[in-house]
């Protein structure tokens, strides 16, 4: 890490006046401080054995962040893998040799070992009696890693610079009104782009809390917000909104929902700020550039760039700068650019598709199923061996009550004939990783496996 670039804090949101009593990490029967995170991070980085690069696989928001800091700490890359399965953890060992892997628990099936973190049971006993100096990082230094599957389904690395990931996290905080007093909910995982912003970066940033849990269920999540003060910020996806909308019980006070990684309907959140007395904010950016825009879903189809961000047309797509960028990252997805400096998203570049001359977005084809009644949860699939040319489109929905027959007739009277499914699934449930999404593999094996309901 070289000593002649400029620096910045491990923790600029770090108040050394309230630094022993701030709340950083919030858990059931525990609070961590930003002095104790500190020292904690410093007390491991110099007890981790030598190793080039760590993975932090921590599903505890808490422990991760703690694994973080003390890879900053030691001058060692962090690599964040695409999900936690060994094959794709083995396949980021291969390439980065030497990679020591840092988890909270073992991970079942993992060649590699891992050295598990802990933090102890009693921060204030942990306490040293002289609060260390907060480090300082090289700003232009590449300190994380975020790989994402590509369309092979190797993971395929995009390095983040330790300056502009805390410069967005600050631009971000202002948009939201995320400060020291709030207190950040996540249901996504850490090691993704949009979990690592929000619910890692912004606290370290600007000094705000968060709760160490990732709360999956709606019992689970509405429990975790009810244990943490106001205000409240919730960081999450789509299918967690629907399932909050349809569980009983009652909420605590939101401040303000965040929502990424899939489009979210109007109704949807809608409902979302009727049921949780709130405002529905969703995210866009992709891993390449992070998050750049954002909108209040119920305001319309205008998204609103971040401060500093723009975009500039180069054909048909765009490429967007901003402070908090090292260079003009071009986008994949179709953005109409309004003079008043907003966009509208016409379609992610890889999910436009092209049938008898007709263009539609995997996107948009998606939302008007999931209107449908009775649709519980449905995607569009490009059938394997279909690209570049697109001749017919699938689709997996979990539609309780409703057979093939019923389901196509309700598609027919909401999109062109040209994308009806020529293979229709009904299951169960979609295949959905912890962030929300279904791999296109899985999908593809679903509609192989079970394909014998074509229209």
């Amino acid at each position: 890490m070289p000593d002649t670039m400029a620096q910045i804090a491990l923790m600029p949101g770090l108040r050394p006046a309230t630094a022993a009593s701030s709340p950083l990490i919030r858990r059931p029967g525990q609070v961590l401080s930003q002095a104790d995170l500190l020292a904690q991070a410093v007390r491991l980085a110099a007890a981790l054995p030598p190793a080039p690069f760590v993975i932090n696989l921590c599903e505890d928001r808490g422990l991760f962040i703690l694994a973080l800091c003390a890879a900053l700490v030691r001058g060692v890359q962090t690599l964040l893998p695409p999900n936690r399965l060994p094959h794709s953890i083995e396949e980021i060992v291969a390439a980065y040799p030497g990679a020591l892997c840092l988890s909270d628990a073992p991970v079942a099936g993992l060649r590699t070992p891992a050295w598990l973190v802990a933090a102890p049971a009693d921060p204030a006993a942990a306490r040293p009696l002289i609060q260390p100096p907060a480090p300082v990082i090289a700003a232009a230094w590449e300190a994380i890693l975020v790989f994402t599957s590509g369309s092979t389904g190797k993971p395929q690395p995009h390095p983040k610079r330790w300056g502009d990931v805390m410069a967005c996290a600050a631009v971000a905080a202002r948009r939201f009104g995320i400060g020291p007093a709030t207190t950040v909910v996540a249901t996504v995982p850490p090691q993704h782009m949009y979990g690592l912003e929000l619910s890692v970066a912004v606290p370290l940033a600007v000094g705000a809390a968060v709760d160490a849990g990732r709360p999956f269920f709606p019992e689970d999540l509405r429990l975790a917000l009810a244990r943490v003060p106001a205000p409240r910020v919730l960081v999450t996806t789509p299918i967690h909104l629907a399932a909050c909308v349809d569980a009983m019980g009652d909420w605590p006070e939101v401040a303000l929902v965040i929502s990424a990684t899939a489009p979210l309907s109007g109704e949807l959140a809608g409902l979302v700020e009727e049921r949780l007395g709130t405002r529905v904010c969703e995210i866009y950016g992709c891993t390449e550039a992070g998050s750049i825009a954002s909108r209040r879903t119920l305001d319309g189809p205008h998204w609103q760039w971040y401060d500093s961000a723009s975009a500039a047309a180069q054909g048909e797509r765009c490429a967007v700068t901003a402070d908090f960028l090292p260079a003009p990252v071009p986008l994949s997805d179709i953005l109409k650019l309004h003079d008043d400096g907003t966009f509208q998203l016409l379609g992610r570049g890889s999910d436009m598709v092209k049938i008898a001359g007709k263009r539609a977005s995997l996107a948009d084809l998606n939302l008007r199923l999931n209107a449908i009644p009775g649709v519980t949860d449905g995607v569009f699939v490009i059938p394997a061996g279909e690209a570049p040319e697109v001749r017919r489109l699938a689709v997996v929905a979990v539609a309780p009550g409703l057979d093939r027959a019923a389901l196509l007739a309700a598609l027919r009277e909401r999109i062109d004939p040209c994308f009806l499914p020529r293979t229709l699934v009904l299951v169960d449930r979609l295949p959905r990783n912890e962030t929300g999404k279904c791999p296109r593999e899985r999908l593809l094996e679903l509609v192989q496996a079970r394909g014998g309901g074509a229209r």
